[in-house]
């Protein structure tokens, strides 16, 4: 990557979840900053907006960049081409990964007790 930018990894994990359709420019800043703004933390939406502009700017000027152009003015997708990309995507889907729930089912029946049943 050639800027680092704070916004870096919400923006890398916004275009990975866009698969290969990718998303305008104003939908990722959009993303970013439900993620970002907080009650404590207040950031302006055009900020992110030009930040994220400008990253995905310098990230998607090479043909092995992390990010590329869509056929869609205005829209980015990650390069599944590049070596960084690729080894991204791999590590994000790590972060998502979720233990299946194919366990033997246990037959767990709620006890039927009241909030006062030892004082009877």
């Amino acid at each position: 990557m050639r800027e680092s930018n704070k916004y870096a990894n919400d923006i890398i994990s916004v275009l990975c979840e866009a698969g290969d359709n990718g998303l305008p420019v104003r939908k990722i800043a959009l993303h970013v900053y439900n993620t970002c703004n907080t009650l404590f933390t207040p950031v302006l939406i055009d900020d992110i907006y030009n930040s994220v502009r400008q990253w995905l700017n310098a990230n998607s000027q090479s043909c092995d960049s992390l990010v590329r152009r869509c056929d869609k003015r205005g829209y980015y997708k990650i390069n599944t081409s590049s070596q960084a990309a690729q080894q991204l995507m791999l590590e994000f889907s790590d972060d998502n990964y979720e233990p299946s729930l194919q366990e033997e089912p246990q037959n767990i029946e709620p006890e039927m007790g009241f909030l006062f049943d030892d004082m009877l």
